[in-house]
């Protein structure tokens, strides 16, 4: 078999003179950075008028529902309209959300009317992500420079859980929540800007328009496209079981060492999606084949350093393997580019929606079980996380034996 060739050095500068894919990213910046300083923001405030803990957190928690149920239900929305057209509605809807939260949070607005805001503001971030990823194979013809842009995608994403946070409460520090809230606002008006002038107008992939019976009929066609191709079927798999574990350091990172500073917790919480961040970037240099044929072999490697935990080594050790293990976990790149890849341009919303909100699912599952088993005095927390990781390598076995390794290579 003849391996196309790999992606050179100005790999990401050929991704970045393309002017669609250049917007894309530009405008997934501009949006993802707004999120984390809307969850923030928001999370402060309820923390300021409440004196809650227990509220704070729980309107932190409200940024992941959506991306377990609303992934599933709104994903072929980017296959039902033009995905341009959707990302500036979706623009367009955040200005005005997230600008009326900033006009609403005064004293004395019910904290529950708060969360709906926030939540409605969650949900709506679905179709447009889902818009973007569906977006990028048609911007990006070339499937070499299409794992680029996917690499580059993946570390804006993990770049801003890093600092999106911390930039987040300075802002919120400097100028006040409600005033952060508002500068939230214009980051969605950059966004749609920038989609607006870079990104081409496209008709709709699929037969328009949408309604609950569709959204239930297209949801059944996204589960039954992934359970019927047995290459698909095999990546989304392995990505779901590797929720269960990739998340296992962030889960207890706060506990890992209470008795530091809090600057420890904090390195200790970047330090995974710091390695994956770097490991984004770093995967799209090797051929696409050889991605597909180190799959397993990396998801393995990606459990080695997270059940090392197991010996409750020093903070700055810790970092240090969950580093590693995050830079290993880029195989969760070539998980999505593929299925991306291989899903048909009319059914990429609906599939990757499926896809994703199995991903989330497994993830919210696995901070609340490695939370708990961190709280157990036989185990502790760096015991739970060398649990997740024995959990994966048990996973990466049990797939390996009916591992599609054909139909991956001949599809690639």
């Amino acid at each position: 078999m003849t391996e196309p060739p790999s992606i050179d050095p100005y790999g990401y500068r050929r991704v970045l003179r393309n002017r669609e894919a250049r917007g894309l990213l530009l405008a997934q910046v501009a949006s993802e950075f707004g999120d984390q300083i809307a969850r923030v923001a928001l999370a402060l405030l309820v923390l300021q008028r409440t004196n809650s803990a227990l509220y704070a957190a729980l309107t932190l928690a409200v940024s992941y529902v959506p991306g377990v149920v609303a992934a599933a239900l709104l994903g072929s929305l980017a296959d039902r309209y033009p995905r341009r057209a959707l990302m500036l509605a979706v623009d367009l809807g955040q200005i005005l959300l997230i600008g009326g939260l900033a006009v609403i949070a005064v004293e004395g607005t019910p904290f529950v009317l708060l969360l709906l805001v926030l939540l409605v503001s969650e949900v709506l971030t679905v179709p447009f992500a889902s818009a973007r990823a569906a977006l990028y194979p048609d911007v990006l013809p070339d499937p070499e420079d299409f794992v680029a842009a996917q690499g580059m995608s993946r570390a804006v994403h993990l770049t801003t859980q890093v600092f999106g946070a911390v930039i987040g409460a300075a802002i919120v520090g400097l100028v006040g929540a409600r005033t952060a809230l508002a500068l939230d606002a214009l980051t969605f008006l950059v966004s749609y800007t920038v989609i607006r002038v870079s990104v081409l107008a496209r008709p709709a992939a699929d037969e328009p328009g949408t309604s609950p019976r569709r959204i239930l009929r297209d949801l059944g066609d996204g589960i039954s496209d992934l359970a019927g191709d047995p290459a698909r079927r095999a990546l989304v798999l392995l990505a779901w079981g590797s929720a269960l574990f990739l998340v296992a350091p962030e889960a207890v990172a706060l506990a890992y060492r209470p008795d530091l500073a809090p600057v420890v917790g904090g390195a200790l919480l970047a330090a995974v999606p710091a390695g994956s961040a770097i490991g984004a970037l770093l995967l799209p240099r090797v051929r696409l084949l050889t991605q597909v044929r180190l799959l397993l072999p990396m998801a393995a490697a990606a459990c080695l350093p997270l059940f090392a935990s197991s010996v409750d080594p020093p903070a700055l050790v810790a970092a240090a393997l969950w580093f590693l293990g995050g830079l290993l976990q880029a195989f969760m790149l070539t998980v999505f580019t593929l299925v991306t890849l291989l899903t048909p341009g009319e059914r990429r919303g609906r599939v990757l929606g499926v896809a994703v909100s199995g991903f989330n699912a497994g993830t919210a599952l696995s901070f609340a079980l490695v939370g708990w088993l961190a709280t157990l005095e036989p185990i502790g927390p760096a015991r739970a996380v060398s649990l997740a990781g024995a959990f994966g390598l048990v996973l990466v076995a049990a797939l390996r034996v009916g591992w599609p390794t054909r139909e991956l290579e001949d599809a690639v």
